[in-house]
């Protein structure tokens, strides 16, 4: 898996999925689906679909029942950021 996700990438996904990514990268220790269900308003099984579309697409990573957002690299510079 990627240590970096392209800033690209997370702008074409649907915004529940960038307020999802943006729920993940506030916590820097990551976040489980019970804490996530507790801050946003969006029913578990969209949300679990949710994590496994950024998954896919290298923006979220899952690490023993945890899910950390993969840092977003910027376009150009290569400078990152959990924005």
């Amino acid at each position: 898996m990627p240590t970096h996700a392209d800033a690209a990438t997370l702008d074409r996904q649907p915004r529940q999925r960038r307020n999802v990514y943006e729920s993940l990268a506030e916590a820097e220790d990551g976040r489980s689906v019970k804490d996530l269900l507790s801050v946003l308003t969006v029913p578990e099984v969209e949300l679990r679909e949710t994590l496994r579309r950024l998954e896919a697409a290298g923006l979220a990573q899952r690490i023993k029942g945890v899910w950390n957002a993969v840092p977003v690299e910027a376009a150009g510079n290569g400078a990152t950021t959990t924005e």
